[in-house]
């Protein structure tokens, strides 16, 4: 029995098929949340004793990872017109470099005050935490299926300049620069917004898919040294990209291999500072076929609800037969997200 319409994604080892089903899907309404005001009292309360999370946050606070505790927390809560929601968000911004057990113990704190008891507040940070976690989670799951489908050549890091731009025309006109790339020239990438840990100058690290006779300018092989490595290194530097955005480094990919590499090194700084993920248009996480019996190798998941498929299956649409899967195959196949 075939089964049709099955959305299909790479993991780098097989191709999994996720078959159809009809059960349809509605959006769940989030409840609107209000604003939130805590009482003045709270705030100016002073908290007595300490157990080990809170330890925790404090020998980070002596560490130095948060300078001033009293500026910094004034920073992050906002004390008017806010949603705890909200609150939350910005104080799990601040507190992005801490430990986890500093970070949770500072979201408390910062919390308490809009709660009627310190067990309400430990759940709602945990049940949010766990949500943060989640969503990390399924971002790098997409990431990954996106990436898989996709052939890449270079591994792109582009360094601001403050002569030529300021941080947001950068990442303006770098982002508008790119889109054109990619409508215009076929261009794919996926990359990241990075600082430095030394001098937090921004950057952007992405992998590309940079098609033959595209790249306009000359490539220049400049010699510099590498703080990360503490050693002499050679990079190739674009001379259309160094003079509207600066430094800049196109490092060949030439082994499939390398770009598990370059995906980790991207969703280590998704993990680290949160930021979105930059895609081009038309990176899709599956591609859609009917499967036939005789092509699946055997189940997985839970309820053994996706199709692990032979390396060489057949790919169908509305039983007209496209040929064994290939990237030249997959590339004539519909798209879905």
């Amino acid at each position: 029995m075939p089964y049709p319409k099955c959305k299909i994604y790479s993991d780098r080892s097989h191709y999994i098929a996720i078959p159809h089903t009809e059960r349809p899907y509605k959006p769940r309404k989030k409840p609107k949340e209000e604003a939130v005001v805590p009482p003045k009292e709270s705030l100016q309360e002073e908290q007595e004793g300490y157990d080990e999370e809170e330890q925790t946050y404090q020998e980070e606070v002596l560490e130095g990872l948060i300078e001033n505790e009293e500026t910094f927390m004034e920073n992050s809560v906002i004390g008017t017109g806010i949603t705890r929601r909200e609150l939350f968000e910005n104080l799990y911004r601040e507190g992005q470099n801490l430990k986890k057990k500093a970070l949770r113990c500072m979201l408390v704190k910062g919390l308490k005050p809009y709660f009627r008891n310190d067990q309400e507040t430990k759940e709602y940070v945990d049940r949010n935490l766990r949500r943060k976690h989640r969503n990390l989670i399924a971002r790098r799951i997409r990431m990954s299926r996106k990436a898989n489908l996709q052939e890449f050549n270079y591994f792109v890091t582009l360094t601001y300049d403050g002569k030529i731009h300021t941080e947001d025309s950068f990442k303006k006109k770098l982002r508008n620069t790119l889109a054109h790339f990619a409508d215009r020239k076929g261009w794919k990438y996926i990359g990241v917004w990075e600082r430095s840990p030394e001098k937090k100058r921004l950057h952007f690290h992405g992998i590309f898919f940079i098609p033959e006779g595209t790249l306009y300018g000359e490539m220049e092989a400049v010699e510099s040294f590498s703080f990360a490595t503490r050693k002499r290194q050679i990079t190739m530097q674009n001379s259309f990209f160094l003079r509207r955005f600066g430094r800049n480094d196109f490092d060949k990919i030439t082994d499939r291999e390398r770009v598990g590499d370059a995906l980790s090194y991207l969703m280590k700084y998704i993990e680290k500072t949160g930021e979105k993920i930059v895609y081009s248009r038309g990176l899709p996480q599956f591609f859609i076929s009917d499967i036939m019996e005789d092509d699946i190798a055997c189940t997985m998941g839970e309820e053994n609800e996706k199709l692990v498929l032979h390396d060489d299956f057949g790919c169908w649409i509305e039983g007209e037969y496209m040929g064994k899967v290939s990237k030249e195959i997959i590339a004539k196949m519909p798209k879905a997200n």
